[in-house]
């Protein structure tokens, strides 16, 4: 008989857990264990999360906190806070900090330097939509890193200390409990651990500052603004609302203009059935009419125009590229025309006119939408993705010079850019002279295939490139960044386009900025199709030598001069190209032109020019491998 006060045999506090099969109690504490080490995982990552990018010029550390305040530091000078329009009261600390260096030289003109810094803000000013995206997409890819880390750590813990208690982790743990002090201590620390960052986390500002007038019917209406700042603001900041604002309405109507354009054609994708594409009429004279500011050279080349054969010229022709007229191929004269089988007043004919009567129902032709010269221009970004997306372009050609500098806080630029393409198409870039090493990683990064000299085949076309010897940024010469000047990289190139791949097949496209980088290999029926950017103009395409070559306009609608910050001032420049892998051969193409009063024009679609009869893809790559 059991006596008062005797603990009742086999009783235990939570009888009903006890009653549960074994099984079911160690799925339910693993399932514990694994949502709670998650929610504490997710709680470590959101408090030490951070990034860095770019607010204009400078680069920038954003850090997340838990006061529901966006503050931007600007130093000295003071700082802008806002209200967070985040959930559960999460902000963001900016931290804004030195202007990069990395890519200057002693040559570097410091006037020319302030300059570039000045155009940096300038484009940040014109579309900060842009670097905002680029920050809050870091943050949140930093924030889910961690929490994976995080919630890996702990599992790994937990499954550890399993074992190295013998299966025993929750006696252990109950014994250590009972000790003297341990409650006391665990709880403190605990406390200490959650507490004290959450003090720091949660601490606002305190209500400092002041709002601007000008900045009444904008987004930052409620912003406080402290020191100096605030007096930048009222005295600027309407030049900077209205440059915004100019800048999002011009990009936003030019999209839907190129929208409605191509809605309001019939035949949108290709010619009509059973209609032949025009010839390919002289160089169009789109963009600048003289050549491009920053058409140089690395030192060793011919001339400080750009062209290794000191004509003028991406091809051995004289005068075509400075007058914007097309001349005859190689040297010949108008017969050349009888030749290829056209005349000047009707549509060409043989192997590449017969190819361009497929319509755009014909699954076996690739669309291509080729771009260049970007230069950070992220207003275009949103038109980009519409050209895209209403051409139904399955691959994207960038020419390049995406960036203005090659800086690291320029990756907002190719996020931009790369955001603004569908999910799904490819895009294939050829860095330029205002790229870098660094804009190289960040378009890899951004998922983009950047071509180092080496064919990529990409939807059954054979592509091949290499980015700029030459750099051009920050006020400085154009100088090597590495021991090759632009012909000598041409050579290369033309070299390896003349390598057949394992299974035979040649080089279709030398995808590569500088055209004087390009010609060397279509002139040795290496390749078909050279394309280029660089120049800020279109010349051609057009035959050279054993094969074609075709230069674009630029899509930023950069010019002489001119920077591509805000609407456009020159005319922009996308070019639809069809493609048949089978052939390997160019069918036909359009431009899509933008206009600086945001109007869009379609033009005509245009058969490439013929190559030459005796040009057979792969004929001289086998001779020469002999």
């Amino acid at each position: 008989m059991t006596e008062p006060g005797d603990a009742q045999p086999g009783r235990r506090r939570f009888e009903w857990w006890h009653q549960l099969r074994p099984r079911t109690r160690r799925t339910i504490r693993v399932v514990v264990a694994f949502v709670l080490s998650g929610v504490l995982s997710l709680f470590a990552g959101l408090m030490t999360a951070d990034f860095e990018g770019s607010l204009g010029p400078h680069r920038a550390d954003y850090t997340v906190r838990l006061n529901g305040e966006i503050q931007v530091d600007m130093g000295p000078l003071g700082a802008l806070i806002i209200d967070s329009p985040l959930p559960l009261n999460l902000g963001v600390d900016v931290l804004v900090k030195e202007i990069p260096i990395e890519l200057s030289t002693p040559e570097t003109n410091p006037v020319a330097g302030l300059t570039a810094d000045l155009t940096s803000y300038s484009q940040f000013l014109a579309n900060p939509q842009a670097a905002i995206e680029d920050a809050a997409y870091g943050l949140a890819l930093d924030i889910v890193s961690r929490w994976i880390l995080y919630w890996s750590l702990l599992l790994v813990a937990v499954a550890l200390g399993r074992l190295a208690a013998h299966g025993v982790l929750r006696d252990a743990v109950k014994s250590a409990w009972h000790q003297q002090g341990v409650p006391a201590v665990s709880i403190a620390l605990a406390v200490a651990l959650v507490a004290l960052p959450l003090v720091e986390a949660t601490q606002t500002s305190g209500g400092v500052g002041r709002t601007s007038r000008i900045l009444a019917d904008t987004p930052l209406a409620e912003a406080r603004i402290t020191g100096r700042l605030a007096t930048l603001v009222d005295h600027y900041g309407g030049y900077v609302v209205d440059a915004i604002n100019d800048n999002t309405e011009f990009y936003a109507q030019a999209q839907t203009n190129l929208e409605a354009a191509y809605a309001a054609e019939d035949e949108p994708l290709g010619p009509a059935e059973g209609e032949t594409p025009q010839e390919s009429p002289p160089d169009s004279g789109t963009g600048p009419t003289d050549l491009a500011s920053d058409a140089t050279t690395a030192p060793g080349d011919a001339t400080s125009t750009g062209d290794p054969t000191g004509s003028g010229d991406p091809t051995t022709d004289s005068g075509d590229a400075a007058t914007g007229t097309d001349a005859s191929p190689s040297g010949a004269d108008a017969d050349a025309t009888d030749a290829q089988g056209a005349d000047a007043d009707g549509p060409a004919d043989g192997p590449g006119a017969d190819e361009s009567e497929t319509t755009e129902a014909d699954p076996d032709l690739v669309t291509m939408l080729l771009v260049s010269d970007l230069h950070c221009n992220v207003g275009m970004a949103p038109v980009v993705g519409a050209a895209v997306t209403a051409s139904e372009a399955s691959l994207v050609l960038n020419a390049g010079d995406t960036v203005m500098g090659g800086t690291s806080v320029e990756s907002y630029c190719v996020n931009a850019f790369a955001r603004g393409i569908p999910d799904g198409v490819p895009v294939v870039v050829s860095d330029g002279n205002h790229d870098s090493v660094t804009t190289a990683e960040q378009e890899a990064a951004a998922g983009w295939t950047v071509l180092h000299g080496e064919p990529v085949d990409v939807q059954g076309i054979r592509i091949l490139g290499d980015t700029d010897p030459t750099l051009t940024s920050l006020g400085a010469p154009t100088r090597p960044e590495r021991d090759e000047t632009i012909n000598q990289m041409g050579n290369r190139i033309s070299q390896e386009a003349c390598r057949l791949d394992e299974d035979g097949e040649p080089v279709d496209i030398v995808l590569i900025h500088s055209p004087f980088a390009g010609r060397q290999a279509v002139e040795a029926g290496c390749a078909t199709l050279s394309i280029s950017g660089h120049l800020h103009r279109q010349v051609g395409p057009r035959q050279l030598g054993l094969g074609l070559q075709y230069t674009s306009a630029s899509t930023a609608g950069a010019g002489s001069g001119t920077p591509t910050i805000g609407p456009l001032a020159n005319p922009s420049v996308m070019t639809v190209i069809r493609w048949d892998p089978e052939a390997g051969l160019p069918v036909d193409y359009r431009l899509i032109t933008i206009d600086p009063d945001t109007s869009v024009d379609l033009s005509d679609w245009y058969a490439f020019p013929e190559v030459p009869d005796t040009f057979v893809p792969g004929d001289a790559q086998g001779s020469t491998d002999e």
